[in-house]
């Protein structure tokens, strides 16, 4: 059986978004955590930071098989690691609720995420992993 339970690709228009957001200032709240929109006022570019979020979100509904409204878009959370060195300020995924128990009963415990984006298109790309079973055998 492949480790592998999902992959979840998507990619929005940033400027798009911006308009979103500038129209409904009570959407970020409804999408964002506390913590993510408080990680996206401190970047460079608030509104791109939240576009890679949202395409997150979207694709780790994706690499699960929910499609679009599959669980509330604030039981994905994407957060940064702290430090030094080469994985600094690297993105990762916290489950919550629904999303959290839908990955448990697919025996997805592991996510992998990269986000990019430039001025006009944020992208993110999520593999969902099993947990690999410790090996008893020789190497």
């Amino acid at each position: 059986m492949s480790p592998i339970v999902g992959v979840g690709v998507d990619a929005v228009d940033v400027a798009r978004f911006r308009r979103l957001l500038d129209r409904r200032p009570r959407f970020a709240t409804r999408c964002f955590t506390a913590s993510e929109q408080s990680d996206a006022t401190g970047s460079a570019d608030a509104a791109q930071s939240l576009a890679a979020r949202f395409a997150a979100k979207e694709a780790v509904m994706k690499a699960l098989g929910t499609g679009i409204g599959g669980f509330a878009l604030t039981d994905v959370e994407v957060r940064r690691t702290t430090g030094t060195g080469a994985t600094r300020n690297a993105p990762y995924l916290v489950l919550h609720g629904t999303a959290a128990e839908l990955a448990g009963a697919q025996g997805a415990s592991r996510f992998h995420l990269s986000l990019t984006h430039t001025d006009g298109v944020a992208i993110a790309f999520v593999v969902a992993e099993q947990a690999q079973a410790a090996s008893c055998a020789p190497s």
